[in-house]
């Protein structure tokens, strides 16, 4: 039987948050006829194992694996590519994003019709570094950017159809926005709380070189895609 939403988690060294979040999922999910696809993206721990149990212990999961990890986008296209569902999803592996926001997410993507990206707009997490970013993008692109990088993001397959030329990197969560305005969707947004990590720490930056070094991918990213196109 085909779910109706497909989950799709990119995991990057993240063996101790693993169990934690499936139970969580199983817990959220009870009423929502969804498959959750974890996504192997190149870990250099001991997640294979892990999730190779986690997949065997429960029915709505399944597994794809990344042997090398080439970026976060390039997991979660990868992830995306062998989802079953009408309805896809993204979030993090990390349990700072509640999966509880998935199933709040799909409640309000049935009230807001088909062509919709619901995604998560963080609440009290003020970040001069995202502001910079937004007002760069509305500058760019004439157009109002709700939180980048808002968890989770919920969408109809046929959005990911116009998805051509995805980021393999951690642009795609502004990508996904930027095609969604570009061809007409409406975006939606709900309240979400990023927790605090038990496990692990921060793929995005853990110093402030990688800081520096991404922040200037991204923006690089942003002023291709304003004057080059995709």
């Amino acid at each position: 039987m085909q779910p109706i939403v497909s989950i799709v988690v990119p995991c990057y060294n993240e063996e101790r948050n693993l169990p934690l979040l499936v139970s969580r999922f199983e817990k959220v999910l009870q009423d929502v006829d969804a498959e959750l696809i974890l996504v192997n993206n190149g870990s250099t721990d001991n997640s294979q194992q892990v999730l190779e149990k986690i997949e065997k212990e429960y029915n709505f999961v399944r597994i794809a694996v990344v042997p090398k990890n080439i970026g976060y986008g390039h997991g979660i296209m990868t992830g995306l590519k062998t989802a079953k569902g009408g309805v896809l999803a993204w979030t993090h592996a990390d349990m700072q994003c509640d999966p509880e926001d998935v199933s709040r997410a799909y409640d309000i993507y049935k009230q807001s019709g088909e062509k919709t990206l619901v995604k998560g707009n963080r609440q009290g997490r003020f970040s001069l570094l995202t502001k910079s970013f937004h007002a760069m993008a509305a500058i760019l692109f004439f157009r109002r950017f709700d939180d980048i990088n808002g968890q989770p993001k919920m969408f109809p397959r046929g959005l990911m159809d116009e998805m051509k030329k995805a980021p393999s990197g951690f642009q795609l969560d502004f990508y996904v926005q930027y095609i969604a305005k570009k061809e007409g969707y409406k975006v939606a947004s709900i309240p979400v709380r990023f927790g605090v990590r038990k496990f692990g720490y921060s793929k995005w930056a853990t110093g402030m070189k990688p800081r520096v070094k991404n922040v200037a991918r991204f923006l690089g990213y942003m002023l291709k895609l304003r004057f080059v196109g995709e």
